[in-house]
């Protein structure tokens, strides 16, 4: 891959070099000793939990051919070491170098939220054409979308989720991957702390569209933000209207899939109960189309898709309670959409709801706001617990109509549900228990105290 000094010395600028004596040919990059390969460049990076610092001696010992670091480290091989100012921006640029040198064809895609599904979606959809390699589940941030790049091998197309929590993120990734398509779902209040207004948010995402001046976007006609794109030469528009490229309406629902007639030509069904994943499939379809992927293979391949993300929607049945469990993450949009699905289900309706965290001093307005929603979804109880999901709690019982109570513990609102659940109902009522909050909050143990029988 780097057979000479030179061309590594011109790309990384190191403060200093020692040991390049013993310089060997570089077959790669790799940031993690458990999965480097022999004569792979090792870089070392300091986190927040470890240091790579601390691993560099085992690197060598696995065939390292060269450090890249910010300090030396005597370890008892002589191998060079490339001494650099900042590890991360150095693995920014052996990253893009990578891309460039094993030029697959890119797609990118960010957004406020359905970045993982969109990227599912569409590789889904390129699979039977083409050789793809994409992130592993949501690693998107710097070392994920690193990470997919160090792995590139043979693939023809590499499909990268970006993801960001505060400004020049995007930029940085995108400078990285040096699209070929950018792909925006939505803008959205997501990770407000960060950025403090949706203009904020929505510069962020579209700085995606700025690394490649013949860049293709493919971009949400739905969104208020996004409509206002007029930077990019070709437009892939996607949305309800007929005007857009791909366009797609519901005709039929159930607790078990959704079916949508895309382009009034052609059936789709979605594995799924949740309406909003059409957006996703819309998106990956009009990606997908500009790899020659026509309309219909494209609905055909996404209408035998059923590899929904993990712990978002996913349906369980536990001790006879039906558990939409959706604790991955929340954001008020988000929340709101799933809402508008549970009508399918004729339970009784309990929402359990955390904390929805990052979004700075509009936390209070996005957390009260759910109240209208959580009342015409038509829960009989919303259980609420967190700092922040208290003043949902608050404006819900001001309004009445729903049945709200503020929790200190996991362990409390499932002992709270059994014994609610049971009181004179002898198993005539059936129950959807709707959990959602941010990953922090780890709702899933409402779920694990909900597997025992004693309340």
């Amino acid at each position: 891959m780097i057979n000479d000094f030179l061309t590594l010395k011109k790309l990384l600028k190191p403060d200093k070099i020692y040991n390049l004596y013993f310089f060997k040919p570089v077959k790669g990059f790799s940031l993690d000793t458990r999965t480097l390969k022999k004569e792979q460049a090792y870089i070392a990076l300091k986190g927040e939990h470890k240091d790579g610092h601390d691993y560099i001696a085992e690197a060598v010992r696995k065939g390292a051919s060269l450090i890249i670091a910010q300090k030396y480290i005597a370890v008892p091989h002589k191998v060079p070491f490339f001494i650099v100012g900042d590890s991360y921006l150095a693995l920014a640029k052996c990253a893009r170098y990578v891309r460039k040198y094993k030029n697959p064809f890119v797609y990118a895609i960010t957004g406020s939220v359905g970045k993982t599904t969109t990227k599912e979606m569409l590789a889904f959809c390129l699979r039977d054409k083409f050789k793809v390699l994409k992130n592993n589940k949501t690693e998107n941030n710097i070392l994920g979308v690193a990470k997919t790049i160090f792995a590139l091998n043979d693939e023809k197309i590499m499909i990268l989720e970006l993801g960001t929590n505060h400004p020049g993120e995007i930029k940085t990734l995108a400078q990285m991957a040096l699209p070929d398509v950018g792909v925006i779902t939505f803008i959205k209040p997501v990770h407000w702390e960060g950025f403090g207004s949706l203009n904020a948010i929505y510069q962020e995402k579209i700085s995606l569209l700025r690394e490649n001046r013949r860049i293709k976007a493919v971009l949400n006609a739905d969104d208020n933000c996004l409509r206002k794109v007029d930077s990019c030469k070709k437009v892939f528009w996607f949305g309800k209207s007929n005007e857009n490229n791909v366009y797609g309406r519901l005709i039929n629902s159930s607790a078990k899939e959704s079916v949508f007639i895309i382009c009034d030509k052609y059936e789709l069904k979605l594995a799924t109960p949740f309406a909003g994943f059409i957006s996703n499939a819309m998106a990956a379809i009009a990606a997908a189309g500009i790899k020659n992927i026509s309309l219909k293979t494209a609905v055909g391949s996404l209408s035998n898709f059923n590899d929904f993300p993990k712990s978002r929607m996913e349906l369980k049945e536990i001790n006879g309670f039906t558990i939409i469990d959706d604790s991955y993450n929340s954001n008020p949009y988000a929340f709101c959409e799933v809402l508008k699905s549970l009508g399918f289900f004729p339970y009784t309706k309990i929402a359990v709801v955390g904390d929805m965290r990052e979004l700075g001093d509009k936390s209070i307005y996005y957390h009260k706001s759910l109240a209208g929603s959580i009342i015409k979804s038509q829960c009989a109880y919303c259980l609420t617990i967190g700092d922040e999901a208290r003043y949902l709690n608050e404006e819900l019982r001001a309004r009445g109509g729903v049945k709200a109570f503020h929790f200190f513990s996991h362990k409390d609102i499932a002992d709270f549900i059994k014994k609610e659940t049971r009181r004179g109902n002898e198993g005539r009522d059936k129950y959807l228990i709707f959990l959602k909050g941010s990953r922090k909050m780890e709702l899933e143990k409402v779920i694990e105290e909900l597997k025992t029988d004693k309340a």
